[in-house]
């Protein structure tokens, strides 16, 4: 009984804090609600979970935990109560999460890693084909029917039948990452197709640098396959009309020029404009302040107080300074660094994780972390740790041997 009601937990940091366990709703009352909670959940962790957390997350305990109650004591000082805005703590302690993840992935037992990409496309299904939000989409950034912190999950499973192509050298996975790719960039968020592109290439190193494919990699399949299916895709492309081919080819290379491109001009001048205030405070950011100037340039959800900013490292930096965006760098640079250890062999989970943490770090520019990435960090720590399985064999015996084995001893 205990066992699943960590697994629920770990579903809920996992999934629970997303719009695809809610009908693709982003406005969800309960999902407002639970991902709020999950703050308090995360900074709660830290202390009832301290000592089963592995030493490098006892080190980041102290600065998350410090942190926070040092912005409960300015509240009190500043504005005469403990929690002026809950909206400026949650946010420095969502990062907490990797640890309550970890300690629920530990007490949860082994989980099939599979199972987590396969729910991943499940939703998709769900909220896509049968709640029938795809069949308003009509390849342009204004019609999109998924928001980029959902899309950014499918990067799971992208990389999870990657993966299991290079051990396996089965095509069927390789067709399966592919689809699951070609469903990332239909969707049409750059930053999300950008981090799938860079984490299959810190996969792909990986593999290459280490001995996880008992195989080798199969180089010739993969660039073969790839020829026979750009060959096949290009008529399918034709049947676009011209003027949603040409709309979709705009939206794609705003990756590289976001000067060019509408929503990426915006999200770059946004950043330069709290990238000024920085150096005003470098070292512990603007906190209550900043809330209280509200969002300088304008945000329909923060009419009158509060700042939300796309990219991670801005809104780190601009809230909490360069102390906040440490702890961040440090508890995913930290994991990566866990896992990277076990070099000599990688596990799927392993491999996976690590390319989605890694890639992460290029979502971070234009957007910020989703509360649940947090969660795959913790997950990400917690199989790092982890020592692929020993095969054993049992040698042969001959049959005169194996009788006299059999034999009990005098």
């Amino acid at each position: 009984m205990t066992i699943w009601l960590f697994r629920f937990a770990l579903f809920m940091i996992l999934f629970g804090l997303s719009p695809l366990t809610y009908g693709g709703d982003s406005l969800h009352p309960v999902l407002d609600k639970v991902t709020s909670g999950m703050a308090l959940v995360g900074l709660v962790s830290l202390v009832i979970c301290f000592f089963d957390l592995p030493r490098f997350y006892k080190i980041m305990a102290w600065p998350i935990f410090i942190g926070a109650i040092l912005l409960l004591l300015e509240s009190k000082y500043e504005y005469g109560q403990y929690v002026y805005s809950y909206f400026v703590i949650k946010r420095f302690v969502y990062c907490a999460l990797a640890m309550t993840a970890y300690y629920a992935a530990k007490r949860s037992g082994p989980i099939r890693f599979e199972y987590i990409g396969y729910l991943v496309l499940v939703l998709f299904f769900v909220n896509q084909i049968l709640l029938g939000q795809i069949y308003t989409y009509s390849l342009s950034s204004e019609s999109r029917t998924t928001t980029a912190p959902e899309a950014l999950y499918l990067v799971v499973p992208f990389l999870y039948f990657l993966v299991q192509y290079y051990r396996e050298h089965k095509l069927i996975s390789l067709f399966s990452s592919l689809a699951v790719f070609l469903f990332i960039v239909i969707l049409l968020h750059r930053s999300v197709i950008s981090t799938a592109v860079i984490a299959a290439g810190v996969v792909t190193g990986l593999m290459l640098m280490s001995k996880s494919s008992e195989k080798g990699f199969p180089v010739g399949r993969t660039f073969m396959f790839f020829i026979v299916v750009v060959s096949l895709s290009t008529p399918l492309a034709g049947m676009l009309s011209d003027k949603k081919f040409d709309a979709f080819m705009e939206s794609i290379n705003g990756i590289l020029d976001p000067k060019e491109d509408n929503t990426g001009s915006w999200r770059l001048e946004q950043s330069q404009h709290y990238m000024a205030l920085v150096p005003e405070r470098p070292l512990l950011g603007w906190r209550y302040d900043g809330y209280d100037r509200g969002e300088v340039m304008r945000h329909e959800d923060f009419p009158e107080k509060g700042t939300i900013i796309h990219s991670q490292y801005v809104d780190q930096l601009y809230n909490y300074g360069a102390v906040g965006l440490a702890i961040n760098l440090l508890l995913i640079l930290g994991t990566l660094a866990t896992i990277y250890r076990r070099k000599q062999l990688y596990t799927t989970e392993q491999l996976v994780l690590f390319g989605f943490i890694a890639g992460g770090l290029i979502y971070g520019v234009s957007y910020q972390l989703p509360v649940y990435y947090w969660g795959l960090v913790g997950m990400g720590m917690f199989y790092g740790l982890q020592r692929p399985a020993h095969r054993f064999t049992v040698p042969e015996l001959h049959e005169d041997e194996h009788e006299h084995a059999l034999q009990p001893a005098d």
